[in-house]
């Protein structure tokens, strides 16, 4: 029974895999994630699998970790990893990745195989080895808000609290400016004459005499 299971499962991991013979027919490959299914988020590695071409069981190529590299792609971003041998896997390298975002993947693996040169493109979209994948159906018990719905909402609200902080300083200066206009109309508003004082001695001298 769990060898009739094994041989059911094989076409469906064979199929998220892409082989392809490259460098003049020297070289069988084998590429596609180190686990799958893929999802956002969660550590993973792309992977190539490096053996002799048509060899029969399959002779692994040894040390091209050396001399080559794998640039990858998503959307308008590339970034060129260093591969790693797979310790007890012979003929089998990775470049670590976690990836963060939903879709497919393009991989060009650049420089050389014992001495012969590659330059060599995979794309998730040709359907022949897996694309990225949201986990959301696999979280549990609360389910993760998307790392780039959450970026967008935390920059949203970044540039609300900066607008928010705008307007308040724009209060602050135009009440500190009807402030000081006030003052200085106070200061600079024209004085009244001061009245003449009334001379009040002469006066006394009228009513003196006039008594008299």
């Amino acid at each position: 029974m769990i060898l009739v299971l094994v041989l059911v499962a094989l076409p469906a991991t064979a199929l998220a895999h892409e082989r392809r013979t490259i460098a003049g027919g020297k070289y069988d490959v084998v590429v596609g994630w180190d686990v799958e299914p893929t999802y956002a988020n969660t550590e993973n590695g792309a992977a190539i699998r490096i053996s002799q071409a048509g060899s029969n069981p399959a002779v692994p190529v040894e040390g091209a970790d050396k001399t080559l590299k794998v640039q990858i792609r998503q959307g308008a971003q590339t970034r060129e990893f260093a591969l790693a041998a797979v310790f007890g896997q012979p003929g089998y390298y990775r470049a670590d990745i976690v990836p963060t975002r939903v879709g497919d993947y393009v991989w060009t693996f650049v420089g050389g195989i014992n001495g012969d040169q590659v330059n060599e493109t995979f794309d998730s979209a040709d359907g022949k080895f897996d694309g990225v994948a949201a986990a959301t159906g696999l979280e549990f018990p609360v389910v993760l808000p998307d790392p780039v719905q959450l970026a967008a909402s935390v920059q949203a609200a970044q540039s609300d609290a900066q607008s928010t902080r705008i307007l308040a300083y724009a209060g602050i200066a135009v009440g500190i400016l009807g402030l000081v206009v006030g003052l200085a109309g106070w200061v600079t508003r024209p004085r009244g004459a001061a009245p003449l004082a009334e001379p009040a001695a002469p006066a006394r001298r009228e009513r003196s005499q006039a008594s008299d």
